[in-house]
């Protein structure tokens, strides 16, 4: 029914009505961020603002400028940016935040968990600045939502976006607009994993979540080495092409 509601020809001040409704008729907060997606997407298309803007919509709106970069440092740019698992041979666009990123944290997340989770906000505010990361305690507050559990409880939350089939240890997934990350969702396996290994993962999916999207076999001391690491901690590489994603204006 919402969905046929919104196709129909209906006036601004309709939008609006049906905002307000979302907040204050006591819907479930997780119903409360997917129908806001709803209205959202919905505005977007009925007041055509989805046309593509003249140079933001070629996959290089967020590349940085690479001419004084050091040889090293764009090939790994380029490999951990442009490419993904899922594009290992296909250059693709560069996506990143524009917006402050809020996270919150849900299932069961132990303390030991939410520790590194701070650490990691605090080491890459200084890397993504002038973009703020900070921690939320409701998720009506969030657009970066991370799960600590069993792929089972991540595929049961009301704030998971996509259903997990197989075994993973980590996962994360972004929407994107004009390749502006808008949203994300991170899955730490707290199950199958040491908490030395959970460290690690923490680390790489979050910074996965930022646009740095790929792993590599190239660097085992990278946060984004493709095989078994237990790294939790930023190589120089890794810290470099961070500020080149997020310090480049």
């Amino acid at each position: 029914m919402k969905t046929m509601f919104f196709a129909n020809r209906i006036t601004k001040w309709s939008f609006a009505f049906a905002a307000s409704a979302v907040f204050y008729l006591g819907i479930p907060e997780a119903q409360k961020v997917n129908i806001s997606d709803l209205i959202h997407s919905h505005i977007i298309r009925y007041f055509h603002l989805s046309k593509p803007i003249i140079g933001e919509d070629d996959g290089n709106r967020f590349a940085p400028d690479l001419s004084s970069v050091d040889k090293e440092t764009v090939y790994y740019f380029n490999k951990i940016v442009r490419y993904s698992e899922s594009r290992p041979f296909k250059e693709g666009p560069v996506y990143r935040w524009n917006s402050n990123i809020k996270i919150y944290l849900h299932g069961k997340p132990s303390k030991a968990n939410r520790r590194e989770v701070v650490k990691v906000i605090i080491e890459l505010n200084r890397l993504v600045y002038p973009l703020k990361i900070q921690l939320v305690q409701r998720p009506a507050d969030a657009n970066s939502f991370v799960y600590f559990g069993s792929i089972a409880g991540y595929n049961r939350s009301s704030f998971s976006d996509v259903q997990l089939p197989n075994l993973y240890f980590g996962h994360f997934h972004i929407k994107t607009y004009k390749h502006e990350i808008q949203k994300a969702h991170v899955f730490i396996n707290t199950k199958e994993t040491s908490s030395l290994r959970q460290k690690h993962i923490i680390r790489e999916e979050i910074v996965q979540s930022l646009g740095l999207i790929n792993d590599t076999y190239d660097f085992k001391e990278s946060i984004f080495y493709q095989g078994y690491s237990e790294v939790s901690a930023f190589s120089r590489l890794d810290e470099a092409v961070i500020k080149l994603l997020y310090q480049a204006r």
